[in-house]
């Protein structure tokens, strides 16, 4: 009796253990169709703006998570002379409980001051409150402004924007202007008076309204014939603001009628740069650019091509994928093969494109297209909100059954990630018409950081293992466990190269002596990887040509980096293009696009003609875009789909579904392990391991310099007009060397305030600075012309140089023609013509040092 009862509870566990079991797996299975949505309605998070003079300037959205707002520079604030600053409150569902702010210097790493908004209160119809600064205000000087706000549900957001103050600013007078130029936009009377302000450039653009610069003539600026009308607000950021300058974005939606009576929309982002002197305002430059908010009326067929509308092409990403049906065969009687087994499988095409702020999956053979992803509202009239500019979407992973993984990366602006910073990682279902979220990587800098490395690297493996770049560096996240580890560093660098696809990278390897001898190709999407061995002679690699390697071998005697030959090769090494200059060589190498530039010169070493290699990558895709004019909007964007299409097609939206599981996961880029340099661009990154390659960079391009924990250290293009940093006598050395660098350092230290007698080791100045100033970072500039390297003067830090007869001096100050030297040869600090001063200094070399705090 005892065994039946065990038998039988054995028999019912496992009974109940199969439910059980078979519950789950159906639930697991049929999750995307049995889940319920999640929210992808309007946006509930409460918005701050800044009232100056009466102008609503600089919207900030809130952060669920804290930001680097070192790194923020969506907005700068002008402040009055009275220290005070108006906030007006937007709260769509909750309301504000509290305000508190932090001051920070302009790195954000020391707090100057910190304190409690008044109570919000009505003010004319709306809600307001203000901060009045304690602290000592430089003039022209950035801060950061760090903004905490509390709802009435205890829920708290961050907010950012910078703030600087100083009569010269004229920010009213740069504000204004850009209103009156943007409202002059919309009347036809006043082309004239807009075409005053305009460039005379050759390469005007006047037949494209997606693309409108201030070298467009006066009659595209003011519309053509669109006759547009603005819906909602303009959303108006200062996102520079100096005694020169300021820099001014305006956001905003507009509504057009084609010559059919229909309604499109469109979002248009408009740049101003405006200088004033206080009597007179110029326009510096201009620029705007539209997007049609495509919808179900957007997308028609003519002729196989399928109108996408006014869109930006550069940021289609078109992918072609699935699975094609095969040439029918017949059998040696004629008839069909009933045993194919291409019969017993589902062939399709899918193209996926993304537009609009959302991703597109057409299927070529039902005809429908398919709204994979969109941040879309609940209400059809309310306005788009222009936080919508802060994401972007990238295809990770396709599948021949139509479904693909994907990004969503930036700012959340709806959903169940609301206001977070990061990337959401999703799959769409294309049978059940849903997607949702797999893992969602936080990010705490800014959009153009995060949206440059994953344009560079981002995809998904075959076992799920995601592959980003962010910051130069090379990460690989296993999407289930929700871990991460770095697979390579300065993968931005002249040693590495990405292919086109993103999937995969060469990289040079040298040996001991510093001789490149092999290339290192690997693809990470499959693991494989193929190594491209010089053998004696030296390897140059040039870079990744689409999906192709290019790379030169020259002889290792050669140490001016020429090439003997030049080859393309694909992965399995196959070379798929020689070339070799006839009686020269080949002095460098570049690539364009799908253009291969070469320098070349004879075998006397002159200068021969560039030549160029235009390469077309086999197997392109079948899908192209092309223009298409319009006599009211001018050019379209039209997809060309040769064998599919011939009615418009049936438009759908996939449902967003909840995740079944937790998707966040703790990350954070590892700065702390980064020992080198950063170069900050107009919100991109870029990392050197050197200071001078770093400083150079800035220089050329634009930028600040910061060390690897993200403090600006300089701003070598934005040099001051004069810098005198008023140092001590320089002592008396005579002709003695060790005298002349025991001159040098006494004169650092007592300008850092440090006391003692330098300690002199070696005939090094460098390891000299290094001992000797043990609280500063000491950086070689050498090979940087004087007149460049000035900009460190103006942050405050001197110059160690060799003059014109080889005496180590201190560069202590400039003016506009003049540069002061003090030489410890004569003991005196002198002010020498600047030409005299750069050509001495460049005449020993331009050995320069410095260093930084």
């Amino acid at each position: 009796m005892k065994v039946n009862r065990k038998i039988l509870w054995i028999a019912g566990f496992y009974v109940v253990s199969f439910i059980v079991t078979l519950f789950l797996a159906g639930h697991i299975f049929n999750y995307d169709r049995i889940h319920p949505s999640k929210n992808q309605g309007d946006t509930s998070l409460i918005k701050l703006y800044v009232k100056t003079s009466g102008m609503l300037i600089n919207e900030m959205d809130g952060y669920r998570q804290a930001m680097d707002a070192a790194y923020l520079r969506d907005s700068i604030t002008p402040v009055s002379e009275n220290k005070e600053l108006t906030l007006q409150v937007r709260e769509p569902v909750n309301s504000v409980r509290n305000i508190r702010y932090t001051l920070m210097d302009e790195n954000n790493a020391v707090e100057i001051e910190s304190g409690e908004c008044p109570e919000v209160q009505r003010v004319e119809g709306n809600r307001e409150t203000r901060i009045t600064f304690a602290a000592d205000l430089q003039d022209g000087k950035e801060y950061c402004l760090n903004l905490t706000v509390e709802d009435d549900k205890k829920q708290t957001c961050y907010y950012y924007t910078r703030i600087v103050t100083g009569n010269d600013l004229m920010a009213y007078d740069k504000l204004q202007f850009a209103m009156d130029f943007h409202k002059a936009t919309f009347e036809k009377t006043a082309a004239s008076r807009i075409a005053e302000y305009l460039s005379s450039a050759s390469d005007g653009i006047s037949n494209d309204f997606r693309k409108v610069t201030i070298a467009s003539d006066s009659e595209t600026i003011t519309w053509g014939d669109l006759a547009p009308e603005v819906v909602g607000e303009v959303k108006t950021m200062v996102t520079n603001l100096d005694n020169r300058v300021g820099e001014i974005q305006m956001i905003y939606e507009i509504v057009a009628r084609d010559d059919s009576g229909n309604d499109y929309n469109y979002m248009v982002e408009e740049h101003y740069s405006v200088s004033s002197d206080g009597s007179k305002e110029d326009l510096l430059d201009y620029s705007r650019t539209m997007e049609e908010k495509v919808n179900e009326r957007s997308f028609v067929f003519d002729n196989n091509r399928l109108r996408l509308g006014m869109v930006d092409e550069d940021g289609l990403d078109i992918r072609v994928y699935g699975r094609e049906e095969p040439e029918e065969t017949e059998t040696e009687s004629g008839a069909e093969s009933e045993d194919s087994p291409a019969e017993k499988e589902e062939y399709n095409t899918y193209i996926s494109f993304e537009a609009d702020g959302g991703l597109w999956v057409y299927n070529t053979r039902d005809n429908i297209l398919t709204q994979a992803f969109g941040f879309e509202k609940k209400s059809q009239g309310s306005q788009r909100d222009a936080s919508y500019r802060k994401h972007g979407v990238k295809v990770l992973r396709t599948e021949d059954n139509g479904d693909l993984y994907f990004a969503v990366y930036g700012y959340m602006y709806n959903g169940d990630n609301e206001g977070n910073f990061g990337i959401e990682i999703n799959r769409y279902n294309r049978a059940d018409g849903t997607y949702s979220e797999m893992l969602f990587i936080p990010y705490h800098k800014n959009y153009n950081m995060l949206n440059r490395g994953i344009q560079e690297m981002a995809f998904i493996d075959d076992n799920d293992m995601l592959y980003l770049c962010l910051e130069d560096t090379l990460y690989r996240f296993d999407i289930v466990m929700k871990t991460s580890e770095i697979v390579m560093e300065q993968i931005g660098s002249e040693s590495c190269s990405i292919s086109e696809d993103g999937q995969s990278m060469a990289t040079v390897q040298a040996d001991e002596s510093g001789r490149t001898h092999e290339i290192l190709w690997t693809n990470l999407a499959t693991g494989e990887s193929r190594t491209f061995d010089s053998g004696k002679e030296r390897i140059e690699m040039v870079g990744m040509l689409g999906e192709n390697l290019v790379y030169g071998i020259g002889r290792s005697a050669d140490k001016d980096g020429r090439m003997e030959t030049l080859y393309i090769t694909d992965f399995e090494r196959q070379v798929l293009k020689e070339y070799h200059v006839e009686g020269g060589y080949i002095s460098g190498a570049s690539i364009n696009g799908n253009l291969i530039e070469i320098s070349r010169k004879n075998s006397s070493g002159g200068d021969m003609a560039m030549d160029y290699i235009l390469y077309n990558q086999p197997g392109a895709q079948e899908v192209e875009v092309a223009d298409r004019q319009q006599e009211f909007r001018k050019n379209e964007s039209w997809m060309t789909i040769s064998q599919y299409g011939n009615k418009a097609p049936v438009v759908l939206q996939a449902r967003a579904i909840e995740a079944y599981r937790n998707t966040w996961m703790d990350f954070r880029v590892q700065d702390q392990n980064y020992t080198g340099y950063m170069v900050f661009q107009a919100d991109n990154i870029l990392k050197y391991p050197t200071f001078k390659e770093a400083y150079l960079e800035a220089l050329e391009n634009g930028g600040s310099v910061l060390d690897s924990q993200g403090k600006v250290i300089s701003r070598p293009s934005s040099r001051a007009a004069q810098k005198d940093l008023n140092g001590a006598s320089i002592g008396l050395a005579g002709e003695d060397a060790v005298a002349q660098q025991n001159a040098v350092l006494q004169w650092l230290m007592a300008y850092e305030g440090i006391s003692g007698s330098p300690e002199i080791q070696s005939g090094d100045m460098l390891e000299n600075m290094k001992k000797n100033l043990p609280d500063v970072h000491v950086v070689d500039m050498s090979g940087i012309a004087l007149e460049d390297a000035l900009s460190m003067v103006s942050e405050g830090v001197p110059l160690v140089v060799k003059n014109s007869e080889g005496t180590w001096c201190v560069v202590e100050g400039y003016t506009d023609s003049t540069i002061t030297v003090a030489d410890p040869k004569d003991s005196t600090a002198v002010r020498y013509e600047w030409d005299s001063v750069v050509k001495g200094i460049a005449s020993s070399g331009n050995v320069i040092y410095s260093y930084y705090k």
